[in-house]
């Protein structure tokens, strides 16, 4: 498995965990006078144990929800403003993509929600995860293979 993989599996592992978490809290929350804390979350994750076919259908949907986030154009643009700095300001976001400061913010919600983004809300920021490394990273690297091949073949497609 390459390293852009490794780092979106882990970014992505990330995800499911926090999520798992706060089901369970969630859970803990709606049920704790009536005893049932984190029996529906752990009857879920001991089902995920069991049954490959489950545990793979959650692996993908994490997997294409990210991908189908991360590959819109303006949201790949912020990934990659954010690849390149430790915390980027919301304001620089919108004046770099030319949208208002709430549709910024919004798209910004959206990468967090899958995992490509962590806001860092004392400073009105957001950070790049792991995730948004390796997504960035395999992109690239289909790109640069891409590239290399058009230009491999590109002098076929030219008439004589």
């Amino acid at each position: 498995m390459s390293e852009e993989s490794e780092q979106a599996a882990d970014g992505l592992w990330s995800r499911f965990r926090d999520i798992a978490l706060a089901l369970r809290r969630l859970q803990d929350f709606n049920f704790s006078a009536e005893g049932g804390e984190g029996q529906f979350t752990d009857r879920w994750l001991e089902g995920l144990v069991r049954d490959a076919g489950a545990l793979s259908g959650v692996g993908r949907e994490l997997v294409l929800r990210a991908f189908r986030v991360g590959a819109d154009a303006v949201n790949f643009e912020i990934l990659t403003r954010l690849h390149d700095e430790e915390a980027v300001a919301l304001s620089d976001l919108a004046q770099a993509t030319g949208l208002p400061h709430f549709t910024v913010s919004e798209r910004v919600n959206d990468l967090v929600q899958v995992g490509l983004a962590v806001r860092v809300l004392e400073q009105d920021a957001v950070r790049a995860t792991a995730l948004t490394r390796g997504f960035l990273g395999l992109v690239g690297g289909i790109e640069g293979r891409l590239t290399a091949v058009i230009r491999e073949r590109l002098p076929g497609l030219i008439a004589p």
